[in-house]
């Protein structure tokens, strides 16, 4: 998971669709088959393709997953499930764009409504890293709770339900996590040596951040809390 930019609006006209298909959906005898209905029809229409291209935008380079940012992303993902929030299977702010394997792992469960845990995280709304830290292994961890003497139950629920620990991912960020600072140690260097400008060495940590491998790793030790660990609290000192 990282942190996206905040999903925005659509046009009068598409917001107006979207609350068209929900008034409907809303007033079947069977909102839950109706809401399967629409959705599915909505996927194949041209209406519904800005929803895809700006879900696709706000993932980013590489479109990669909005939970395990490993995979490409390729399915328009209902937050809360349409299966359990028929209302909701229309609503732009209950959409993501995920991969197939977490979409798979998802399924229609949210807790706590469908079965114990905490709310899962929503990468579009929310600031993942008030939930989870990454380590130097590659584990996607939930932060200790404080108040309730407990690591984070929405963060638990987020990473165990939808295995965003799986070997593939976590292997993914651990060598994402090297080659970065690998690079940081080397600009350090160079810095140290002035075999490369501030301005330079500030274009390749802007690289860093956009590239598309295991972009949740970048996002984490240059944007979130992992900037103050060795070796990037380092190199941004010396730029900032």
């Amino acid at each position: 998971m990282r942190r996206l930019p905040k999903p925005g609006r659509f046009s009068k006209d598409l917001k107006a669709k979207l609350k068209e298909e929900t008034d409907a959906i809303r007033k079947a005898a069977n909102s839950k088959a109706e809401a399967e209905r629409r959705y599915d029809n909505a996927r194949q229409t041209q209406w519904f393709k800005p929803v895809v291209d700006k879900l696709k935008r706000l993932s980013g380079r590489g479109q990669r997953c909005m939970y395990c940012s490993g995979s490409e992303a390729s399915d328009v993902e209902h937050y809360r499930p349409k299966a359990v929030f028929p209302l909701l299977a229309m609503t732009w702010e209950n959409y993501l764009w995920i991969c197939t394997p977490c979409n798979r792992h998802k399924g229609n469960r949210f807790p706590p409504t469908t079965e114990p845990g905490g709310e899962f995280v929503n990468p579009l709304q929310e600031d993942v890293w008030q939930f989870f830290f990454i380590d130097e292994f590659g584990f996607l961890s939930p932060l200790y709770d404080r108040n309730l003497g407990i690591l984070n139950p929405r963060g638990v629920s987020t990473r165990d339900f939808i295995d965003l620990n799986r070997e593939a991912v976590q292997q993914s960020r651990q060598a994402r996590l090297k080659d970065l600072k690998n690079q940081a140690r080397d600009v350090i260097r160079k810095l140290k040596s002035n075999q490369i400008s501030k301005a330079a060495a500030m274009r390749k940590i802007h690289e860093w951040r956009r590239q598309p491998f295991q972009p949740d790793v970048a996002d984490y030790f240059f944007n979130g809390p992992g900037k103050l660990e060795s070796p990037f609290k380092e190199l941004l000192r010396r730029l900032y």
